[in-house]
């Protein structure tokens, strides 16, 4: 499926870089292969992402360069998760071209030891607001398995409402399972 046409300048990192003063927002850098190794060690990022299981700093970096060539093949914008103060990525932060006019996706995620501290909230709240801006989106959305529970509160926090179930919507390891849908669309004036 080719890549919805949005115009050239929707395809490009936020310049400048989103923070909210503790967490923000930026392009990967190799030297974020930390990330990628913890990242990896999760059982679940691995199982639904293109996050090498096995870690090597090769497939490390192999990982980065595919976030780069997301924004040059059209296909979204994919952005480390950073601590504002020590600039450390903890997460990815994903937005997706849709092939419906004005619909975007979101994804995220946060490594084990950097969760539980509202930073995956807080980086929702600084992607939506962008996204929707620069992408002239009418609706942007995520879509969450039902057992993962702090992703769904997550999504609720930062405004999302849930809208229905997806039944047999996403495949892991030849195996299906159901997707929430969780929704943001602009205040109507």
């Amino acid at each position: 499926m080719a890549a919805l046409s949005l115009p050239v300048r929707s395809l490009s990192y936020p310049d400048p870089a989103l923070s909210d003063g503790r967490i923000g927002l930026r392009r990967w850098r190799e030297t974020d292969v930390e990330c990628i190794r913890l990242a990896g060690m999760d059982p679940r990022i691995p199982r639904g992402t293109t996050v090498p299981a096995v870690y090597t700093p090769d497939e490390g970096l192999a990982f980065i360069h595919r976030q780069w060539r997301r924004v040059e093949s059209g296909e979204g914008v994919s952005q480390a998760i950073v601590e504002a103060a020590s600039d450390r990525a903890v997460g990815l932060m994903w937005v997706a071209v849709r092939p419906q006019p004005h619909v975007g996706g979101l994804g995220y995620w946060i490594v084990p030891p950097a969760r539980g501290q509202g930073v995956a909230t807080a980086a929702v709240r600084l992607a939506v607001p962008w996204v929707m801006d620069a992408w002239d989106l009418r609706r942007l959305e995520a879509w969450v398995e039902p057992e993962n529970l702090a992703s769904q509160r997550v999504l609720s926090r930062a405004g999302f409402q849930q809208e229905g179930r997806l039944r047999n919507f996403l495949t892991h390891d030849h195996q299906s399972s159901d997707a929430l849908v969780f929704s943001i669309i602009p205040p109507r004036d």
